[in-house]
């Protein structure tokens, strides 16, 4: 009731703001400009070429459009751009080819992998931003990587030396005080600019369960629990960036991140039956600690006014240490039973990539290159048990523990965008893949894959405030290596068995957008349809002894029709001045026949619905703004060979702040996260034996929370 009450008052207010007059985008962009006389001659610029820029697809944004939002860095204003919002790519996926993400400095991308777009912008202080474009179409000047719209944030040129930093102190709701830092530092040093960068800190927080066991086939309730879990994280992260320009024609950046981390939990848990009477305390703990380090170098050339090449070049290592985690369970003082659980990891990535960019003639652009990617992955797993009849801890046999993973990936490509008139742009593009995979230890096996990715899309400006994009392609998944091997969780009681046999799902999508711009606002409906080959899932794996277990795999075809819409609003026809929301709202309608009943259901892990709620309101006189944000999800299911869970999040996440700008220069944030925190709620069916045969053993429900964070943030530029 609380999800269908949400949405509609979401679906209202959008409605309520389309029906707004539009507005045009230069004449706010103008008043924009008006807030900050001193900003007259950029707000000179920002009328002009607003006056002239909705003609080729991009509309521009000086920085006096941001002024009542009082920004201190690049990502201030990046983040109230109207219709847009940053994506850094698929930096899961391995290689270079999905990763790009939907942000330009200077026209061209800033770091691949190595350090987040949002750093990036973080790091740039808003003096030295010239003017920000939100690249609205596909143009042959720029290249898409696939996303339908671009920011591109403009410089001042001899910006000089600039630095930024920020000071974060929150207070959980145990009361634990969690402080995070970060800082940046950009140079000259010859022709070249180099930022220093650090962040670190580390968060305690403790987490509250209460359990409820039900046996019998889920009839009769035979325990209750209540877990106290004290978690630890803690990380010190150093980068350097570098941009150096080689010559009139050429250019280098470096991107260099050193992480190293620790993870550390103690777990504690009193079990009592319906009367109240303790039946056994459960007592666990894990040390578990890692460090990994990235850098990207891209080489930049122009053979002409028309051609230029790219080079690319990553290289990652990480490597991990899980355990030793112990888990020990007393009858209920004294000793019955335990086991202790070790993991180890390392993982590596080197990928290289050259493409050739050519703008052929003013109307069509064509980039090609090709690709090549060597991964590696491996891991060791030990469970040793101790049954209390004192001959101490026994190693469990569990199959694919020890296994490494190696591939071998390549890729050709070639991309095309024709821009026919002033208002149709086409993109096509074809990317082919070729990947062998290779695994040794407790399994053994190589395989070998090609497969052919295109993609075309139509984007029509239909006038000045309503453009359309319709899209179709073609996407492949790469197989999750961490799939190849075996998992466990001995808290949860939950183990997964390595899948060498699992097969990587491919998607057909068509989409079609309409995004509608009224004054600084906007408004985007996405309508899509996926359909999926071999989709991931859970299956059932059987052993010698007849044993059910779950492992990764693909469980058939199946569909998904999703509908998508973004509002972002000023709210000033309402009697809020400075005041603008944004609303996310998403609809998923998956689908697949289940492999072990053979009834249709939807995809596992997947939520139906996603809301998103944003509010923000400045008062420039006073330099105060107020806030807050809003996350919910509807329900999830997750089906597994031998169990069903039910996932609830119905009283969502709100976030409100308070920040002030009046003193010393500094942006000063107070706000509280999970205001409303009333725990996540779980419940997991156990079937006895594999879930087709629907014969209940137990039913488990939990509730988990963590409180409200409270929290203050300084931030400054120097």
């Amino acid at each position: 009731m609380r999800g269908t009450l949400l949405i509609a008052v979401s679906s209202t207010a959008i409605l309520s703001v389309l029906s707004a007059p539009a507005f045009a985008l230069q004449t706010n962009v103008a008043a924009g400009c008006a807030v900050a006389s001193s900003a007259a001659a950029d707000c000179g610029l920002a009328t002009a070429l607003a006056s002239t820029s909705t003609t080729s697809g991009i509309a521009l944004y000086a920085p006096a459009f941001f002024t009542n939002f009082a920004p201190s860095t690049a990502l201030d204003m990046v983040q109230r751009v109207p219709g847009f919002s940053l994506d850094n790519g698929d930096q899961d996926r391995r290689g270079l080819g999905d990763s790009f993400g939907n942000l330009l400095i200077n026209g061209e991308r800033p770091s691949n992998k190595t350090i987040t777009l949002q750093t990036v912008l973080q790091r740039i202080a808003v003096g030295d931003v010239e003017r920000i474009e939100l690249i609205q179409e596909a143009l042959p000047q720029y290249e898409m990587r696939g996303h339908p719209r671009l920011v591109n944030v403009i410089l001042r040129e001899g910006a000089g030396n600039s630095g930024s930093w920020s000071v974060r102190t929150s207070l959980s709701g145990q009361h634990n005080i969690n402080p995070f830092f970060e800082a940046s530092y950009t140079f000259q040093a010859g022709e070249a600019d180099i930022t220093l960068g650090f962040e670190g800190g580390w968060t305690r927080n403790r987490f509250t369960r209460r359990e409820w066991l039900l046996e019998n086939g889920g009839t009769q309730l035979t325990e209750w629990r209540q877990d106290n879990d004290q978690r630890h994280y803690q990380d010190a992260i150093p980068s350097i960036s570098v941009n150096w320009p080689l010559s009139e024609r050429a250019s280098l950046r470096f991107d260099g991140q050193y992480n190293t981390w620790e993870w550390r939990r103690n777990q504690r848990s009193f079990v009592d039956d319906p009367a109240g009477t303790r039946i056994r305390t459960e007592l666990g703990s894990t040390d578990n600690n890692g460090r990994d380090w990235s850098a990207t170098t891209t080489f930049g050339y122009e053979l002409s006014d028309n051609i230029s090449l790219e080079t690319i070049g990553l290289i990652t290592r990480e490597e991990w240490a899980d355990g030793p985690e112990n888990y020990d369970i007393y009858d209920p003082i004294a000793f019955d039973r335990g086991s202790l659980f070790f993991a180890n990891g390392e993982y590596e990535e080197t990928a290289l990539r050259q493409s050739v960019s050519w703008n052929v003639g003013s109307n069509h652009a064509v980039d090609f290159g090709a690709e090549t990617a060597i991964n590696a992955r491996d891991t060791s797993l030990l469970i040793l048990n101790d049954n209390g009849s004192g001959a101490g801890y026994v190693p469990v046999n569990l199959a694919v523990a020890d296994t490494r993973v190696e591939e071998t990936r390549s890729e050709v490509f070639i991309n095309h965008v024709w821009t026919v008139s002033d208002r149709l742009s086409l993109e096509s593009g074809l990317r082919y893949e070729f990947s062998e995979i290779e695994q040794t230890g407790d399994a053994n096996q190589s395989r070998s894959f090609t497969y052919a990715k295109p993609s075309f899309t139509v984007n029509w400006r239909h006038d000045e405030q309503n453009r359309f994009r319709l899209a179709a392609l073609r996407d492949v998944d790469q197989l999750n290596f961490g799939r190849f091997a075996s998992n466990v969780d001995i808290g949860d009681n939950s183990t997964s068995v390595g899948n060498p046999d699992y097969v990587p799902q491919r998607t057909w999508t068509l989409e079609a957008e309409w995004e509608r711009r009224f004054g600084d606002g906007s408004f985007s409906l996405v309508v899509g349809q996926d359909w999926v080959e071999d989709l991931d899932g859970w299956i059932a794996l059987t052993d010698t002894q007849g044993n059910i277990f779950d492992a990764p795999g693909n469980i058939g075809d199946g569909t998904n029709f999703r509908v998508t819409g973004n509002l972002t609003a000023p709210l000033e026809r309402f009697g809020l001045d400075n005041a603008v929301l944004d609303v996310f709202l998403e609809w998923y309608n998956t689908n697949v026949e289940d492999p072990l009943t053979g009834e249709d259901r939807q995809w596992s892990g997947y939520r139906e619905w996603e809301l998103r709620v944003d509010y923000r309101q400045s008062f420039p006189e006073a330099q105060i703004t107020w806030g807050f944000d809003y996350f919910w999800l509807s329900e999830g299911e997750v089906y597994r060979a031998r169990e069903f869970r039910r996932e609830d999040f119905s009283d969502g996440d709100l976030d409100v702040f308070i920040e002030t700008t009046r003193w010393f220069g500094l942006t000063i944030r107070a706000g509280i996260n999970e205001a409303i925190d009333n725990g996540h709620d779980r419940q997991r069916i156990f079937y006895d034996g594999s879930r087709a045969n629907g014969v209940i053993d137990r039913i488990e429900y939990r509730n988990q929370n963590r409180g409200p964070t409270t929290y203050i943030q300084v931030r400054g530029t120097f």
